[in-house]
């Protein structure tokens, strides 16, 4: 036998300052690729809650976001009432008449738009110190909570406000169901 054959491989013993470098680095790549799934966890959550947003209040989250351009519009308020047999809808437009609006039903968005003008413009030798009623163009889309009939539909208009009355589809109206006796029925 030679010498050589005798020795055995040579193994490596790792320090303590090898192990504590190597389980720091596995860590660290652990924690990049977390960072990255938090981040895209974190931005898809954003995303979800701006989604619900605009689905919730329409275009008045467009409106805030800059994303009905150029065009001066302002927002009329709005209150949503659904009662047994319909739905009311009341718009608060101070100083428009009914000449001036439009209203219009597409699948369960109510639409209102029109114009106003408060007279509120300086002319020649006038200054306008002070203008906080909203004028010019005016745009609403309210959602519907549930199905109405697009052929009952009324709006009327008093004291600035506009009202639309919206009667609920007949399929989602309820309704009692009368329970037969098996001798009425004739079984």
């Amino acid at each position: 036998m030679s010498t050589t054959e005798n020795q055995a491989d040579p193994v490596h013993v790792s320090t303590e300052e090898e192990a504590v470098e190597e389980t720091q680095a596995e860590q660290s790549k652990k924690s990049e690729t977390s960072g990255m799934h938090n981040s895209i966890e974190r931005l898809r959550s954003e995303f979800d809650k701006l989604l619900g947003v605009a689905v919730e209040q329409g275009e008045r989250a467009l409106d805030k976001l800059g994303m009905f351009g150029n065009e001066a519009v302002w927002i009329p308020r709005v209150d949503l009432l659904e009662l047994e047999e319909q739905v009311q809808v009341a718009f608060d437009l101070p100083g428009v008449t009914a000449d001036e609006i439009n209203i219009t039903l597409a699948g369960n968005m109510l639409t209102i738009t029109g114009a106003r003008e408060t007279g509120a413009t300086a002319t020649s030798g006038q200054t306008v110190r002070m203008s906080e009623r909203p004028s010019g163009t005016f745009r609403r889309s309210v959602p519907m909570p549930i199905a109405v009939d697009p052929d009952q539909v009324t709006a009327t208009v008093q004291n600035g406000v506009v009202t639309v009355m919206l009667e609920k589809s007949s399929t989602v109206k309820p309704r009692q169901i009368p329970i037969k006796t098996t001798k009425e029925a004739g079984v």
